[in-house]
């Protein structure tokens, strides 16, 4: 279907469909994976301040405390047994941590 000077008015716009209806799908697979990968990295960031704090009962015998990473506040306060982080990211979260091995 190709004239002299090109492509035709309906393979340009069957083209453009296709690219949107691709795009249009992927934009929101593309954002379900950013945020859960945004998810998991609190997570993680959660876990090293439970590290932190657990040394902080530990040596200092300090119950509660904050520690900022990436721009992120987590707080942390617990005993002997267990720590409890609380942070905000996309929602609010609580980690709870038993230190009892």
């Amino acid at each position: 279907m190709s004239n002299e000077r090109g492509h035709s008015l309906p393979e340009s716009l069957l083209t453009l469909v296709i690219l949107i209806l691709i795009f249009g799908t992927l934009l929101p697979f593309y954002y379900h994976l950013e945020t859960s990968l945004y998810q998991k990295k609190l997570s993680l960031h959660a876990a090293e301040a439970a590290l932190y704090a657990a040394g902080n009962i530990k040596k200092l015998q300090k119950y509660e405390g904050q520690i900022t990473i990436d721009g992120v506040t987590y707080y942390w306060e617990g005993d002997e047994f267990q720590i409890c982080i609380q942070y905000s990211g996309i929602q609010k979260e609580t980690l709870w941590v038993n230190t009892d091995s």
